[in-house]
């Protein structure tokens, strides 16, 4: 497939570009925060745009626009925007004033759409309801009421029927002529943001929950599309209805063909709002920074080589100030231009600015009622931050974590604008560390965050070896879960006579040895050390599930909303479930799958619940069969997506657990191509345990392709996936697994060598030279089978 690169650029607003739209001549339209629509028409003689008209009737930010063909009423045809101003204005060519302003919501308008019938468009509102316009006549043809929260998005699938999606995370069907609701659609987690129509029949719908779902008009969801790594903002299908183009708040514009992305093109700007396809198959996309670009396959529309590798050192330049930091505040974070349109309070107050990848101060003039630029602010770098640098970025604080005596210290980033129970478990799963550190390691974080200390980075220290437990019957690994036999004598602590299953760790608890110390630093200037004596392990006894269950209350009251909390009475009854043997209450797993749906920061110790809940054939049964599997899987295939957090890993350690039950198997069976296909699109940098987690969820899937006939032909996706994946390790459990991997799925070889072995042939080699024994010698296995 021919890719797509940098066309052109058209800079002329003065903030976001919110929304664009083409005529059938290929002209660009787009509408701005700066509460102007601009008209950019074809230079004809190069690939590139000018400026031809800046259209001005709005009295706050343009959220949409829309071009209506000619009619008879307006041969030329008519742009219509919309914006915060509550009003809908209409314009014609060469003409900069409306021709009309309809009024109607009562509040922001955010969609416009073109109807089905000539002379019609659609509208959608924050007074959560739907209109369709005549614009000739400039009245209401239909209102749509029903959704509980503000309508972004709306359609018109034929002349009777229209489409509407809301915050309220649900889709509508209306029937146009009565404005009656004829059906509703669920699925989505979060607001539904945008809708495109594919033809009379089907549709797609994208969200804040970071997917794309394809609908039927029937109401069924034909599939759930995964690719972006935050909000999904807007949709464009193409002009020969052969893929779409989909953009977000990951700061990129992704190009899908038969569900797949089969382009990502990272934009220099953090939201990249609008998008749309020009006649030519051309995309076009407005941004956060105010700049539309038009994106082309055609070499010949193509930009030439310099102006790509301007375009290249703009994304990397947007990329380095959004890790930078200012007096502690991210400069991504400070307003852009439009902080200016507020008046200063007094004269002489002073405002920092981000405008692209430069921070301004401006100062305000009581006498002149107006800011002025005092000039750029300097200090936003590695220089001059005063902060301390680990792995290539600036923290506030660099901890030293001891776990055990003669090894260097882990390092424990941390910024005071993080939560400290969050940075904690992150290390923790960074690093596959014992759950019950958590609570040390957080108040370890509180206590020491308030003094002032400085740092330089010492290398981290291996991670401990990963719990595991491997089904004998079925052959799958369980990460960090099951009852395991433990030899008498084997390990740092001896096993606990009363037995007691830890719900954390997975494993049995340990006596402990002695307690954990910290150790206050010797003098201001030296770094606070958190140290755990070797051959101790924390016993997970009631202090410790107190202070889960405090954790948990904390954050169930955090979410604030009574969408997702639940009961504080219950929180108990779901640690419970952590037990593998533990006859389950299927109230407290209604509970869990509620509570699976918390906000993506604070659902880490519920995903960490899961996963060893999971392996509890009941609970697998009650999570993993019918309606609730495919909501399970719809969860952790958002999860699945790279984003920082443990999440993603958590996402990927259920998915291993859940094969060692018939329920979960079956689930896996009937997911594993789109999931490899996720899977397949991971880039390092990994951290060690999302390596072992990666790996193991694709030996996992060797057995099962290996062991399921009706896989079989799908066997070599799962080799694919492994020739792409396993080249990119460092951790050697994740390269051994990997190897296993491999291995499994050669064993059911026909005569010919499947082109990924061939492939992967030349890292194996260089693996059987390897200094560790289990992957030398797996390596050499691999090598002999395969000749």
């Amino acid at each position: 497939m021919t890719e797509y690169k940098l066309s052109c650029t058209l800079s002329g607003h003065s903030l976001d570009v919110r929304a664009v739209a083409a005529s059938t001549d290929g002209t660009i339209i787009s509408g701005s925060r700066d509460a102007t629509t601009k008209v950019w028409r074809p230079n004809g003689l190069n690939p590139g745009y000018h400026e031809a008209q800046t259209l001005r009737g709005h009295t706050n930010f343009v959220n949409c626009v829309c071009y209506c063909p000619p009619s008879e009423s307006y041969p030329n045809g008519i742009i219509v925007t919309s914006g915060n101003d509550k009003t809908i204005c209409g314009f014609i060519a060469e003409q900069e004033s409306p021709l009309f302003t309809l009024k109607g919501h009562s509040d922001t308008v955010c969609c416009l759409t073109l109807g089905v019938e000539p002379g019609t468009f659609l509208s959608a509102s924050w007074d959560k309801t739907g209109r369709v316009w005549n614009f000739t006549s400039g009245t209401t043809v239909a209102t749509f009421k029903g959704h509980e929260l503000a309508v972004w998005g709306i359609i018109e699938m034929s002349a009777g029927l229209v489409v509407t999606g809301a915050a309220d995370k649900l889709i509508k069907l209306w029937e146009k002529s009565s404005g009656t609701c004829q059906s509703t659609l669920t699925g989505h987690t979060d607001c539904v943001r945008g809708l495109a129509r594919i033809n009379d029949h089907e549709f797609l719908s994208c969200a804040n929950d970071a997917t794309v779902r394809h609908w039927s008009i029937t109401g069924d969801c034909l599939s759930i599309l995964y690719g972006h790594s935050n909000y999904i903002y807007n949709l464009a299908v193409a002009p020969d209805n052969q893929g779409f183009a989909s953009v977000g708040e990951d700061s990129s514009l992704r190009v899908w063909k038969d569900s797949n992305v089969v382009q990502v093109l990272t934009l220099p700007a953090q939201s990249v709002w609008g998008v749309t396809f020009l006649p030519n198959s051309d995309i076009v996309t407005g941004s956060s920074d105010g700049v539309v670009r038009v994106f082309s396959k055609d070499p010949d529309r193509q930009a030439n080589e310099d102006v790509l590798k301007t375009y290249e050192q703009e994304i990397e330049a947007m990329f380095k100030i959004s890790s930078q930091e200012l007096g502690g505040v991210k400069i991504s974070d400070l307003p852009g231009k439009e902080a200016l349109y507020e008046p200063g309070r007094s004269d002489g107050q002073t405002k920092l600015v981000r405008e692209g990848t430069i921070v301004t101060v401006y100062s305000w003039s009581a006498v002149q009622k107006e800011w002025t630029k005092v000039g750029d602010v300097a200090g936003a770098n590695e220089e001059n931050s005063g902060k301390t640098l680990h792995e290539g970025k600036e923290y506030d604080y660099v901890f030293s974590i001891d776990i055990k005596d003669g090894v260097p210290p882990l390092k424990l980033p941390y910024n005071l604008s993080e939560d400290p129970w969050f940075s904690a478990q992150k290390f923790i799963h960074d690093n596959d560390l014992p759950q019950a550190y958590l609570e040390q390691i957080a108040n370890f974080i509180v206590n020491n965050s308030k003094k002032s200390a400085q740092s330089a980075t010492t290398p981290a220290a291996s991670a401990p070896a990963q719990a595991q437990y491997c089904d004998p019957f079925t052959g799958y690994i369980c990460l960090a879960g099951g009852n395991r036999y433990i030899p008498a004598g084997s390990g740092n602590g001896s096993v606990s006579s009363s037995g007691n299953f830890d719900p954390f760790t997975g494993g049995s608890s340990y006596v402990p040895n002695g307690g954990a110390e910290t150790k206050a630093p010797k003098d201001n200037n030296a770094l606070s050390k958190l140290h755990f004596p070797q051959k101790t392990y924390l016993r997970f006894d009631q202090a410790n599930l107190k202070a889960m269950l405090d954790k948990l209350q904390e954050l169930n009251k955090k979410i604030g909303d009574g969408a997702h909390q639940v009961h504080e009475e219950v929180l108990e009854d779901i640690l419970k479930l952590a037990d593998v043997q533990s006859s389950i209450d299927p109230g407290s797993v209604e509970t869990l799958r509620k509570m699976l749906e918390w906000p993506k920061d604070v659902v880490f110790p519920v995903l960490d619940v899961t996963r060893l809940a999971i392996r509890n054939p009941n609970t697998n049964r009650e999570l993993c069969d019918g309606k609730a599997g495919e909501q399970l899987m719809s969860i952790l295939r958002g999860y699945l997506q790279p984003s920082p957090g443990p999440n993603q890993m958590l996402a990927l350690r259920i998915l291993c657990n859940m094969v060692v039950n018939p329920h979960g198997e079956d689930l896996v069976t009937q997911n594993a191509t789109p999931l490899l296909q996720q899977v397949d699109q991971y880039v390092p940098p990994f951290s060690k345990p999302l390596e072992v987690a990666i790996s193991t969820f694709l030996l996992n899937l060797s057995v099962l392709h290996t062991k399921k006939s009706e896989l079989l032909s799908n066997i070599d996706a799962v080799g694919n996936t492994i020739l792409h994946v396993l080249p990119r390790f460092s951790d050697k459990e994740a390269i051994y697994r990997g190897l296993v991997a491999s291995g499994t799925l050669l064993s059911q070889k026909n005569q010919r060598l499947p082109v990924w072995a061939e492939e992967l042939w030349p890292h194996v080699v260089s693996m059987s030279e390897s200094d560790d024994g289990r992957i030398q010698v797996c390596a050499q296995q691999i090598l002999a089978l395969s000749s």
